[in-house]
């Protein structure tokens, strides 16, 4: 491992990914340049608590996903804020009670299949339907939903 992969894995480590999370992630270059800038733009080089550390993680994905998805379908001529705002979720809160809601949408949707299947039902994939319902939910409270 190069010193540059070492202070890389210290600092993941230090907003609280697991060793395994943080190894993982310096095998591939983009994803720690993305990293380390998400961190060092969030000031937390220093460390911070394992829930913000795994959020920063969580964004970069979410991020540039989003961020690509955008610009693919909006020409840099036509940018209008507010739109990229609306695809940022940015002001979007999303409750424990709406992923209930949206969770209770997709059994009531699926029951007949469910009922059917019954233990071999592919709960992956209604977990799926929620998360694509309410994309900026948090994943472990739809998983537990």
């Amino acid at each position: 491992m190069a010193p540059n992969d070492d202070e890389s894995v210290k600092l993941f480590l230090s907003i609280g990914l697991d060793e395994k999370t943080a190894t993982t992630t310096i095998n591939n270059p983009k994803v720690t340049a993305n990293l380390t800038a998400i961190i060092h733009e969030t000031g937390v080089t220093d460390g911070c608590d394992r829930t913000t550390g795994n959020l920063l993680y969580t964004v970069r994905f979410v991020l540039i996903s989003v961020l690509i998805s955008f610009f693919d379908n909006h020409a840099p001529e036509n940018f209008k804020l507010n739109e990229f705002e609306e695809a940022c979720s940015v002001g979007v809160e999303v409750s424990a009670e709406d992923i209930e809601k949206a969770a209770d949408e997709v059994f009531e949707k699926n029951k007949k299949t469910i009922v059917e299947q019954r233990y071999r039902t592919n709960v992956g994939q209604l977990l799926g339907h929620v998360r694509k319902s309410l994309p900026w939910a948090d994943p472990k409270i739809v998983k537990v939903s």
